[in-house]
C-alpha cells in the first residue's frame, strides 16, 4: 500500500510506520489543506515523517512545472528539518524503493543504471545549481533546447559578451 497525495500523513505517521505504509507527497509547495493547521505544513511533513520512520518520496505534480521544479522541493525540505542526504534521498533511493526498483536504480550502486545528474553548485538550491551534465543508463544526455539556443543566436547578433 502507498499513499499517493498524502497532506495529512503526518497526523497518523506512528500507524504508518507500524503498517509499512510508504507515502508519495505531491505538492510541496502549496498552502495547508486545513485552515487551522500551520501555513508552512506541507513543508515540514517531510521532516515529520522522516522522524517518525515513515518510507516517503516527493513528487512535483505540477503541470506547469513538469517535474522540473523536484530538486527544489527537496531543498525546501532541507530548510524545513531534512537533512541533504535525507532530501536527496526522497527523491531517488526512496521513491525507487516505493516502487520496487531500488536493485536497479535510485542510488550510486555497481550493477544499478548509472542516472547521474552534475551539477555546479547545490542541486537542491534553485539560485545555486546549474546542471553541466546528466547521464541516463550511462548515456550522457544533451543539455541543449530553444532557449539556449536562441540565447546564443541573439547574443552573437548583437554582440553581447
Amino acid at each position: 500500500v502507498v499513499i499517493v497525495g498524502g497532506v495529512d500523513s503526518w497526523q497518523i505517521a506512528d500507524i504508518l510506520k507500524q503498517n509499512n505504509i510508504a507515502v508519495i507527497l505531491d505538492q510541496l509547495h502549496s498552502l495547508p489543506v486545513m485552515a487551522d493547521d500551520d501555513v508552512d505544513q506541507p513543508f515540514k511533513t517531510p521532516a515529520m515523517l522522516q522522524k517518525a520512520g515513515v518510507l516517503f518520496a516527493l513528487n512535483d505534480d505540477d503541470g506547469n512545472s513538469r517535474n522540473r521544479n523536484l530538486p527544489f522541493n527537496a531543498g525546501t525540505a532541507v530548510a524545513y528539518g531534512l537533512s541533504k542526504e535525507e532530501a536527496l534521498s526522497a527523491i531517488t533511493l526512496n521513491a525507487a524503493k516505493i516502487l520496487g526498483i531500488d536493485d536497479k536504480t535510485g542510488s550510486i550502486e555497481k550493477g544499478k543504471d548509472a542516472n547521474i545528474v552534475i551539477s555546479d553548485g547545490d542541486i537542491l538550491d534553485m539560485k545555486g545549481n546549474l546542471v553541466t551534465a546528466a547521464f541516463i543508463q550511462g548515456r550522457q544526455v544533451s543539455l541543449d533546447n530553444k532557449q539556449k539556443q536562441l540565447f546564443e543566436k541573439y547574443k552573437y547578433k548583437y554582440g553581447i559578451k
